[in-house]
């Protein structure tokens, strides 16, 4: 997996800050697809080597997934036990379909995370990368959403001001916007809206473009409980809290991903005229 950018070494960062539970976290695991001696879990469905998405760049016309290239695109997982059965199962088919994409324009890869295992992927460029990463993983605990989101977006945004106020630590580095794509069931064990206000709010003190961060919800079934929850983080937060819009949601429902769901999930977080379309 290729770390070769600047930009990835900060996932590297991402990853030790994910390990920490009220005390100095330990050194970070190697990546996922490097561990061989996993035991067997939920199985991922079964994907050839060679699995390519449906996706088929528009001929002749500008492709919106060009976009991609400015980004760096970071996927943060649910693997809390109400993700079991099915949905794990629909929550592996959405993310090989969109992660093969996302990596095609992501020239030093895609990053994934999960909200309770401590597995992680890099730099991710291949679909079997992304199956490896899930093999063995079983789904259980709660659903810490806005404590692994508080730790993402912290992170981000203290290098983003940093560079802002040229005192970036170490060597210098480009921070590209994020995209960043959380895949759940909708169902969080804490709140994330204050973790998300209070980015917002930091992005609007900065003054940075509306553009500089963008969250995307891809809800995995069709609890309307769950769905009203995700709403409410689209849709409310904005008005509510006098702060910019950096929140779309998306549902799956477990069929085939067509071209305009996958526009969707991968760039409704960072382009306000895909997010007013609605779902």
């Amino acid at each position: 997996m290729s770390t070769a950018s600047s930009s990835k070494r900060s996932s590297k960062l991402f990853s030790r800050l994910l390990g920490r539970s009220g005390r100095a976290a330990s050194p970070p695991p190697p990546p996922p697809s490097y561990d061989t001696s996993a035991s067997p879990g939920t199985a991922v469905p079964p994907m050839a080597k060679d699995f390519r998405s449906s996706y088929v760049a528009p001929r002749g016309d500008e492709d919106p997934l060009e976009l991609l290239k400015e980004y760096d695109t970071v996927f943060l997982v649910d693997d809390s036990g109400s993700m079991g059965g099915s949905r794990w199962k629909e929550a592996c088919k959405a993310i090989m379909e969109v992660a093969d994409i996302a990596a095609r324009y992501d020239e030093d890869g895609i990053d994934v995370y999960f909200l309770n295992s401590k597995r992680y992927g890099v730099g991710l460029s291949t679909t079997s990368q992304v199956a490896e990463l899930f093999r063995s993983l079983e789904p259980k605990g709660m659903t810490p959403t806005a404590a692994r989101l508080d730790v993402l977006l912290r992170e981000y945004m203290g290098r983003l001001e940093a560079q802002n106020a040229g005192s970036t630590p170490g060597e210098a580095e480009e921070v590209k916007p994020i995209n960043l794509i959380v895949i759940t069931d909708g169902a969080p064990s804490d709140d994330p809206a204050s973790v998300i206000v209070a980015a917002a709010k930091r992005l609007d003190k900065g003054e940075y473009p509306l553009s500089q961060v963008g969250i995307q919800f891809l809800q995995i079934g069709n609890d309307p409980n769950a769905a009203a929850a995700l709403e409410e983080l689209d849709d409310e937060l904005g008005p509510k809290h006098g702060i910019r819009d950096i929140v779309d949601t998306v549902p799956f429902k477990g069929k085939a991903m067509n071209a305009e769901l996958i526009i969707k999930t991968l760039l409704g977080g960072i382009n306000r005229r895909l997010d007013k379309r609605g779902n």
